[in-house]
């Protein structure tokens, strides 16, 4: 069963105010409670976040979609029609992030870097 990764903050979960308070304020971002469901017909999903997992699967929870918490034991995700959620990065073929750099060569990868590092300044 292939595996997608999907970012929370900024991917699901709007983030319109950054990290904020630590709590998850905004609603979903447009189209992204659809487009876990359709993901989750052919392929094992997976949300990865640098928040509380607890906290994270409540609220998917409160968006009608089954979870499972990884405590930090998992290698790898391979269950459909549950959602993981973990501060692990697991392995996938796809991984859905909102501040993510493709990676092509290193002087791609270093320019583009730079590139978004002086956009957020």
């Amino acid at each position: 069963m292939p595996t997608i990764a999907v970012d929370f903050d900024g991917v699901i979960h709007a983030y319109s105010k950054g990290w904020h308070d630590g709590t998850i304020y905004d609603p979903p971002m447009p189209g992204a409670l659809d487009a876990l469901r359709t993901l989750m017909r052919d392929y094992a999903v997976f949300v990865h976040t640098s928040r509380n997992p607890i906290q994270v699967s409540i609220w998917l929870r409160e968006h009608g979609f089954k979870t499972r918490i990884d405590g930090g034991l998992l290698t790898f995700w391979n269950e459909r029609d549950v959602l993981l959620v973990t501060w692990n990065k697991l392995p996938a073929i796809a991984y859905i992030d909102d501040r993510g750099i493709r990676f092509e060569s290193w002087d791609q990868a270093l320019a583009e870097l730079r590139a978004v590092t002086k956009e957020s300044r």
